[in-house]
């Protein structure tokens, strides 16, 4: 008796107390700049990627959130699906996404890349940056060389 007493008073104890803050360098801040660590997983209404280092999440409502990955993610582009897991309720900044190869009976998962941070973006900049995938580098031809540069007494005087 005398121990289950001692267990409901420490658990008394322990709900009435308040709630322990990590030490000031230790706690996690919103960056600057318009960018946040997490967004909800169940805000998400779908993603679009744009190329090995970016990535958009449309959430529910009107936000749109734009995820410059820390580093390239190979095949990416390429497969254009990703797979991610959350121990909680938010995807974040550093959490990871896995490329999804596509084979004729189904998925097999390809590298593993971390997520930066998410910088809310308006619906014209998610379009631009859509926009910006799409030019295809030009040719730019070097102009031919003039007749008297191709001569031989040429080479000789440089």
């Amino acid at each position: 008796m005398n121990d289950r007493l001692q267990a409901l008073v420490l658990t008394s104890l322990l709900l009435l107390a308040p709630p322990m803050a990590l030490p000031a360098d230790e706690k996690v801040e919103e960056p600057d700049d318009g960018m946040r660590n997490c967004i909800s997983v169940s805000r998400i209404r779908n993603t679009e990627v744009v190329d090995d280092l970016n990535v958009l999440f449309y959430m529910r409502g009107s936000r749109i959130y734009h995820n410059i990955l820390p580093r390239r993610c190979p095949g990416l582009a390429r497969e254009k699906r990703f797979s991610y897991r959350v121990s909680g309720s938010s995807l974040c900044h550093m959490d990871s996404i896995q490329v999804l190869y596509s084979y004729p009976g189904g998925f097999n998962d390809g590298p593993t890349c971390s997520l930066g941070y998410f910088q809310e973006i308006t619906k014209e900049d998610a379009e631009g940056i859509l926009e910006g995938t799409d030019d295809e580098p030009q040719p730019n031809p070097l102009p031919p060389a003039e007749p008297e540069d191709m001569t031989p007494e040429a080479d000789e005087e440089s």
